[in-house]
């Protein structure tokens, strides 16, 4: 297997880095796990003000309405879900998107992903659940896997109090480490399905985008071509999520077990994957992560 020929920088990420040339520095400062809430209020901080900022000049905030919900969890806590209707339409009639934000499970906040949302309300015209899972480092794995499993089976057993429209089924979609958590979640609902006499699979589509789909010490570089052409070698500077960053991010995670299936739904067995949904991929080529994707797309492309 061999991927290599995408891990080039594209016309738009050089003109984009000529503009911006704080862009091709990101990732590599801040690294260091001791302090990782610092860099996260960091990040979430400039996230949230520009997210502020921009739904305003492009006028979102007068087509969709947002309100934040506290759900129940399976344990004391509670889950707040982000709901982004359109004004225009009837939005209790809207199809129900599942929204799982991207971060490495460390950034993030109720408020970052307002604009992506928000555009995906207004522009496909559905209501959009931004789940908040629990952020490390204060909560080790597989708390984020737990609340947005619990999310899905609150919403998938009648959403009280969300508003939304379930007859079209839920759609699902996760960015970067929400990716992981949007699979695990297909996963986690095709073995309950399997299991459970006239269980309805109510799952019709999943978007993953630039997904996390591989524990950093569960690499398979054996199924390469060589080491070096394997994204993780390849792409290992890259800007954004460097190797530093993605480390950080696993060693915040904590995982006891860096095998565990839910860290690892690219590496899922063939008899697992069966009845998987329809899934539509949305990949970087210089990136660490990239590999994540294409070797989880093809595993689903031969299984058709």
């Amino acid at each position: 297997m061999d991927f290599s020929r995408y891990g080039i920088p594209s016309e738009q990420w050089r003109v984009f880095t000529e503009k911006n040339p704080s862009a091709s520095r990101d990732g590599y400062d801040g690294n260091d796990p001791s302090k990782a809430d610092v860099l996260r209020a960091i990040s979430n901080k400039a996230r949230e003000e520009t997210a502020g900022r921009l739904m305003v000049t492009t006028g979102l905030n007068a087509r969709v309405t947002i309100e934040t919900i506290q759900i129940p969890s399976r344990g004391s806590h509670t889950i707040p879900v982000r709901r982004y209707a359109p004004r225009a339409n009837h939005a209790e009639d809207a199809p129900v998107l599942l929204f799982f934000q991207g971060g490495g499970m460390l950034f993030g906040s109720e408020t970052t992903d307002d604009v992506m949302c928000s555009t995906i309300a207004v522009e496909k015209s559905v209501t959009v659940l931004s789940v908040i899972y629990r952020h490390t480092p204060e909560h080790k794995h597989p708390a984020q896997h737990d609340d947005a499993w619990d999310a899905f089976q609150f919403v998938r057993d009648g959403a009280k109090g969300l508003h939304v429209n379930m007859t079209g089924g839920i759609g699902v979609m996760g960015i970067s480490a929400g990716a992981s958590l949007a699979a695990g979640v297909v996963l986690r609902h095709l073995a309950y399905a399997r299991r459970t006499p006239k269980c309805d699979f109510v799952i019709t589509g999943l978007v993953l985008s630039i997904p996390w789909l591989i524990h950093v010490d569960n690499f398979p570089y054996h199924k390469f071509t060589s080491r070096d052409k394997a994204a993780r070698i390849q792409c290992l500077d890259a800007p954004v999520i460097p190797t530093e960053r993605l480390t950080l991010f696993s060693n915040v995670l904590d995982a006891e077990d860096v095998a565990d299936p839910l860290l690892n739904i690219a590496l899922t067995a063939e008899a697992d994957l069966q009845a998987w949904p329809k899934t539509a991929f949305l990949i970087a080529g210089m990136d660490p992560l990239r590999d994540d994707g294409l070797l989880f797309a093809r595993r689903l492309e031969d299984l058709r």
